[in-house]
């Protein structure tokens, strides 16, 4: 029974990784590095997870029904449970640096030895370790890939 059950689980295992190299061979790395280069010029701090957030949240910026359609890269939602707009990719970059300022003293003065992982699950960004298990290829995929 356990082996059946372990086949199961590898099989299951090699769909989700398939399906993440299928993604990332349509990537438009250049964009990417755009965004990457624009948060890191606002001084957000952790930009390698950052940007790895935005390209969970945006399906690589090719999402077409997501809160992308609003130059929402980070999928922040407001009043009425609906995504927040903005006129440019920019300015939802800017709105992540004032969320970011207004939460990390607080966390880092309690965690000061945690990773920013715990800080995405701490202002309940992440919403369980699944998110945060997801987010970690990603933030591979930034740390091989782009100029950082």
């Amino acid at each position: 029974m356990k082996t059946i059950i372990l086949s199961y689980f590898l099989i299951f295992l090699l769909c989700i990784s398939s399906k993440t190299i299928a993604q990332i061979n349509n990537v438009d790395k250049e964009k990417v590095q755009k965004i990457y280069n624009l948060i890191k010029n606002e001084n957000i701090q952790y930009p390698e997870f950052v940007i790895a957030q935005s390209i969970v949240e945006t399906g690589w910026m090719k999402c077409k029904n997501c809160c992308y359609k609003f130059h929402n890269l980070f999928g922040f939602i407001g009043p009425g449970n609906k995504c927040l707009k903005f006129d440019t990719d920019y300015a939802s970059i800017q709105y992540y640096k004032k969320w970011q300022d207004n939460r990390i003293e607080k966390w880092r003065t309690k965690y000061p030895d945690q990773d920013y992982y715990h800080f995405l699950k701490y202002v309940k960004y992440a919403t369980g370790d699944v998110y945060n298990r997801h987010l970690k290829q990603y933030v591979t995929w930034v740390n091989s890939n782009l100029q950082l």
